[in-house]
């Protein structure tokens, strides 16, 4: 983007065609009340003309290293799927801790929804603000037009972008092959002899591996045996709950894959409050390697992702683009690995 005479609030009072007072009533919130159709139509002035208010402006011009050195961080979703999440504390506290390494600055995390705000979004998501952004959970950003037209604008403004774990256009990922993780779970059940084995999780590509390691090995893949999170519910109360009707209703199965070992938790309380055993009685192996997988008891079988290292390549990808920028930039995936504990009952296989 060129540089150009910085918008003020009287461009943005002619364009809506209020006062300049009213446009800093909308700003501020107050102090006096502005109509709702009069805020829509300075909200829009705002959003036309990307206005920001010149207190950012005055606070850069001290300066480009900071704006150089400085990177947001934007989530899909409304929060509750990252900040109570073990498995994304640790990729956050990946990502702060390599950047200051790397002597850059986390600018702000923000959630997708409040960048339908246009005062919020051109504070935040401007070039004269940050150089770089991380997106996390990408999948959770609607698919409506103005989402899209949101987006479109992010990725004009901003010069360099890496979406963690889920691709997104045609951004750089760094991530892991959920399928392949997923296959890894399953066949390491099935070669313990499970064949009747239910899958909690999301439906994405963790379903499709746990599907290809039942085709693989000549099982059926039984739909009465997949069942898929509660989208509203956080995962260990939703595994809980579905792994208890399962319990209730008798289906016949001898284990269980979840997708996470927030769900993996979740299932193994169902499972002793019904009075059996893990896992003796119903064998338990899922994916993520979250600090808590090696405390419970009994301990969790799960396939480890590497969630620092996620973040240490997401911080590299953005400097590899900065230091060439224009030129296409790969995407990684990082590879998992199977961590055998006492949930899946290896140590009692003959």
């Amino acid at each position: 983007m060129t540089e150009q005479t910085p918008v003020t609030q009287e461009d943005v009072a002619r364009r809506a065609g209020v006062s300049r007072s009213v446009v800093s009533y909308v700003l501020n919130n107050g102090p006096r009340k502005v109509s709702e159709e009069t805020r829509q139509r300075v909200l829009a002035a705002i959003n036309e003309l990307e206005y920001r208010p010149n207190e950012f402006a005055q606070r850069l011009k001290q300066g480009s290293d900071a704006v150089q050195n400085a990177i947001g961080i934007v989530t899909g979703g409304k929060g509750y799927n990252l900040i109570e999440r073990p498995y994304y504390n640790m990729i956050l506290s990946g990502l702060y801790d390599y950047a200051y390494q790397q002597h850059q600055q986390i600018s702000f995390l923000v959630y997708w929804d409040a960048l339908h705000d246009p005062i919020f979004f051109n504070k935040h998501i401007h070039e004269q603000e940050i150089s770089s952004l991380i997106l996390i959970l990408p999948s959770l950003i609607p698919h409506t037009k103005k989402d899209q037209a949101l987006l479109d604008q992010m990725v004009a403004r901003i010069p360099s972008i890496v979406s963690l774990e889920e691709m997104v256009r045609d951004l750089p990922t760094v991530g892991i092959d959920r399928a392949a993780a997923a296959h890894t779970a399953m066949s390491h059940l099935i070669g313990l002899g499970h064949q009747r084995i239910v899958f909690i999780g999301l439906n994405d590509q963790r379903v499709t591996g746990h599907r290809q390691a039942l085709l693989e090995h000549n099982l059926p893949v039984d739909p009465k045996l997949i069942a898929f999170l509660e989208g509203s519910s956080a995962p260990t109360g939703s595994a809980y709950n579905i792994t208890t009707r399962y319990l209730e209703d008798r289906v016949d199965f001898t284990a269980i894959f979840t997708a996470t070992d927030e769900a993996a938790i979740g299932a193994i309380a169902a499972v002793k409050d019904r009075g059996l055993r893990v896992p003796e009685d119903i064998a338990v192996v899922s994916i993520d390697n979250i600090e808590l997988a090696s405390m419970v008891r009994p301990a969790l079988t799960t396939v480890d992702i590497p969630k620092h290292m996620l973040a240490r390549v997401a911080i590299q990808s953005l400097q590899t683009q900065k230091a060439f920028p224009g030129q296409s930039q790969v995407s990684t995936m990082l590879p998992t690995k199977l961590i055998i504990r006492e949930s899946c009952g290896a140590n009692r296989a003959p």
